[in-house]
């Protein structure tokens, strides 16, 4: 038989060596499992386990086979380092933006802009200055080894923060710590090796001062930021336009992930992993609003499997080729990873203990437990990207055959080092600061469900036997009628007090409560944009109960009933240039916030009475109807008065959630009938395209009237509603609309007197003499200081969302001199106030 040419032959000898591979790591995830540690500590173990024992097969010439041609393959793919940044990094780093909830992001944004960006130049600085000190290596170097060790896996820390039940926030901060770090890192790492490569071939291009290359590092870094967005949007609209097809939306974001990287690497001359980063982050937060939940699962699910295998292949490859370089290790290589750990992890414990709690103190984030915070430091493990890091500059040529081996065997001695030394401690670690044990309140609700699970198993075997007695002839016996058995009593240490309870009961029903709000949107009644923001809310309710209980319940209610950031700016530009947009969709989403929250409520007290009284006693179960209670009627309320202000958007925004659900049902009914054999194939899909149709025209929010047509307005305006048509558009003229947001000041004691205000829809509280005055509709405030030319004399507040009409006084004084009914009225009205 005629053998197959080299080339051919080193592929297949590549492909089998692949196969074996990851055969291997995919038997080693159950051991991971069993023994409880990383599956990256497995990973490195057997990569070098391959490593000695292929060098050994191939440098004896022994004859396995099938086994030989494996390890001969693994040979070939060693030597391709050179392959490893733009074949595996782009997958990795685009997997990690891809699973990062990106609005919990933006609310930790402080804490991982600390984490991610100064912990990255504060560990690239120890690293360097300790390392430089310790062995003597040229500072540059050391720099480039310090921005190779910077990156960090999150993987074992999120594990332990989910085991603990710690809140949600410390695992988005672990995660959006690892995935901006990285991209920081690698900057720094391109930056330095341009440097000495330069230096190298006596190139001058590169940067000579400190301020030339933090100029580079910011147009790479910018420049980054700018092409992965741009990217990512043009892929998002294309997304959405692929149909059904799982397999082309996976196809474009692969596309994009390496479009991103190559086209700013290689064309733009920006970074390619900061425009990966961002596309990932681009696609995490625009995804699950553009594609259907089934596809954004699906794409979710391909990506986790990519990342898997480049993982899986870069840990394996990277750990045989340490294997043979181990061999090297001499005492410099030894200082030199000793004093790398001693930098990392002195300047992370700088970061995490000396610097977040400023940020802490100026309440810019909340405060970390200090046993999470030692979590944070020492679970600060290193993985595949900076195995990545190191073997790219263990391969580059044009660097002296020292200074990559002294790089990669102390960044691959240190990866080595935190996985076998810090992950295998983190247990250990727990165990000190009790993570690893049941709360009281765990053990309390864990004896709860075990004792009332007894119950329903009891129950429902004494069901099985009475309907077996009632079908047998001669069985008189009833095993079920002596009645329910009691719940065992709590043992006095495991008793919990009401608050305690109560806590427990809240944190079920938040969780409960976002459940509630992903099937809305999985049943497509709830809009894409709207679970989005509700489950992002949900989430932080659920850490905030878990902080502080019923107080951190009720100031989350009270904080979300504010205007947020959004729609202060929304407010300004409106008030300040007039644009609408983006102030109609901040209300528009009021709505539907309060519309969802409404009915999700109505469920949750139904879920209350069922499912919990058992569980936490009917005491506790009784404050939380109370406290559902309260809520629901603040929600009622604040939509009440929206919808009195906007009747025919409140009338619009029912029907099209009546809409969705009758879309959904027709759906299944049309699925049922298909299944059954009543209809075909081509019946089915043409209801289905039918469908299609009306769900794309109600998935279009309709518009919001802000009521800020002046002449409509106007009509609600008691003072001005007799005047006739050619008036009311000449007062239109000198009117100007204004949106006030709940406890605003829209006059304060004391300020200028300068216009006065009409209230087309809302109510207003006027404070003056201790008395407390309601200005609802039609009514009008602030003409007493224009009418007398002095200071104003009391506080004006929004009781709610109020839209005003204002007229200034040069306009006053000119509608007043010509329209002498008016200034009739209004004197009118302000002699009996006064």
């Amino acid at each position: 038989m005629e053998r197959c040419p080299d080339k051919v032959t080193d592929t297949l000898y590549a492909i089998l060596a692949i196969s074996i591979v990851l055969t291997v790591v995919s038997l080693l995830v159950p051991l991971a499992e069993r023994f409880r540690l990383p599956h990256t500590v497995l990973l490195a173990i057997a990569g070098m386990g391959m490593g000695f024992l292929g060098s050994w097969i191939i440098s004896r010439g022994i004859n396995l086979g099938v086994l030989t041609d494996a390890f001969v393959g693994l040979d070939k793919l060693e030597v391709g380092t050179e392959v490893f940044l733009p074949l595996f990094l782009p997958p990795l780093l685009f997997t990690a933006g891809l699973t990062i909830d990106v609005r919990r992001l933006m609310d930790e944004i402080h804490a991982v802009l600390l984490l991610a960006v100064i912990a990255v130049l504060v560990c690239i600085a120890f690293v360097a200055g300790v390392v430089h000190f310790a062995t003597g290596v040229d500072l540059v170097v050391c720099l480039l080894l310090g921005a190779i060790v910077s990156t960090t896996d999150p993987a074992a820390v999120i594990g332990i923060f989910r085991d603990v039940g710690a809140p949600k926030r410390l695992s988005i901060l672990a995660e959006g710590e690892s995935l901006l770090n990285d991209a920081v890192a690698i900057a720094a790492f391109g930056l330095f090796m341009g440097i000495l490569v330069a230096r190298a071939s006596g190139d001058s291009a590169m940067p000579a001062d400190a301020t030339s290359a933090v100029g580079v590092f910011l147009h790479e870094f910018v420049g980054g930021l700018m092409l992965g967005f741009a990217m990512a949007r043009v892929a998002m609209m294309i997304l959405p336009r692929l149909g059904d097809s799982d397999a082309a939306i996976a196809s474009v974001t692969l596309s994009l992930t390496y479009l991103s990287f190559i086209v700013a690497d290689r064309y733009i001359h920006v970074s390619g992993v900061v425009s990966v980063v961002m596309a990932a982050l681009t696609v995490a937060a625009y995804g699950p609003t553009h594609l259907h939940p089934r596809q954004w699962t699906a794409l979710r699910q391909v990506w986790a499997q990519l990342e898997f295998w480049a993982n899986c292949l870069i840990f394996v490859l990277a750990s045989m080729i340490a294997a043979d370089v181990l061999l090297k290790i001499n005492w410099l290589y030894i200082w030199g990873v000793a004093a790398v750990a001693v930098g990392a992890f002195a300047a992370r414990a700088l970061v995490v203990f000396g610097m977040l709690p400023i940020l802490e103190t100026f309440k810019l984030v909340q405060p970390v437990n200090r046993r999470y915070k030692t979590i944070l430091v020492w679970g600060g493990l290193r993985g595949a990207v900076t195995i990545v890091l190191a073997m790219v500059a263990a391969g580059h040529q044009q660097l002296p055959e020292e200074t990559r081996d002294f790089m990669a065997i102390s960044a691959v001695l240190f990866v080595l080092f935190t996985l076998f030394v810090n992950a295998t401690t983190l247990g250990l670690v727990m165990h000190l600061f009790g993570l690893d044990k049941l709360s009281r309140l765990e053990l309390a609700l864990r004896d709860r469900v075990l004792a009332l699970s007894r119950i329903n198993v009891d129950r429902h075997l004494k069901d099985i036997i009475r309907q077996h007695n009632e079908r047998t002839d001669g069985f008189a016996v009833d095993p079920a009628s002596a009645g329910d058995p009691a719940v065992e009593p709590v043992p006095p240490d495991l008793a919990l007090d009401l608050d305690e309870r109560v806590k427990i009961g809240l944190v079920t029903l938040c969780t409960r409560e976002k459940e509630l709000y992903l099937e809305l949107f999985q049943q497509q009644i709830l809009s894409r944009r709207m679970v989005a923001i509700l489950a992002a809310n949900a989430d932080r309710l659920i850490d905030t109960v878990r902080d502080k209980g019923v107080e951190g319940y009720q100031e989350w209610l009270e904080e979300i009933s504010k205007p947020n950031y959004g729609f202060r700016v929304a407010l300004w530009l409106h008030r300040r240039f007039g644009f609408e947009r983006m102030l109609t969709d901040r209300l528009a989403d009021r709505f539907e916030v309060l519309m969802v929250s409404l009915s999700v409520l109505g469920e949750l007290a139904v879920f209350n009475a069922n499912s919990i009284a058992d569980l936490l006693e009917h005491d506790a179960e009784k404050r939380l109807a109370e406290l559902i209670a309260s809520r629901q009627v603040g929600v009622e309320g604040a939509l009440k008065a929206l919808s009195l202000q906007y009747p025919g958007y409140s009338e619009s925004v029912q029907q099209r959630q009546l809409e969705r659900a009758a879309i959904r049902f027709e759906a299944e009914e049309y699925v049922r009938r298909l299944h059954e054999g009543i209809i075909s194939r081509e019946v089915y899909n043409d209801l289905r395209d039918k469908l299609a149709e009306r769900r794309s025209a109600v998935s279009q929010r309709p518009s919001l009237d802000l009521g800020l047509e002046l002449q409509a307005m106007i009509g609600r305006v008691s003072l001005f509603a007799a005047l006739d048509r050619e008036t009311i558009v000449q007062v239109g003229k000198r009117l100007r609309a204004l949106v006030a947001f709940p406890g605003e000041k829209i006059i304060r004691v004391g300020g200028p007197s300068d216009a006065m205000y009409f209230v087309a829809a809302g109510e207003v509280t006027v404070h003056v003499r201790g008395l407390q005055i309601t200005l609802k509709e039609g009514d009008f405030f602030g003409e007493m200081g224009l009418l007398s030319s002095q200071p104003r004399n009391a506080d004006v507040v929004a009781s709610g969302y109020c839209h005003l009409l204002v007229l200034y006084k040069k306009d006053f004084d000119q509608l007043l001199s010509r329209k002498p009914e008016v200034r009739a009225a209004i004197e009118e009205v302000a002699a009996r106030r006064a």
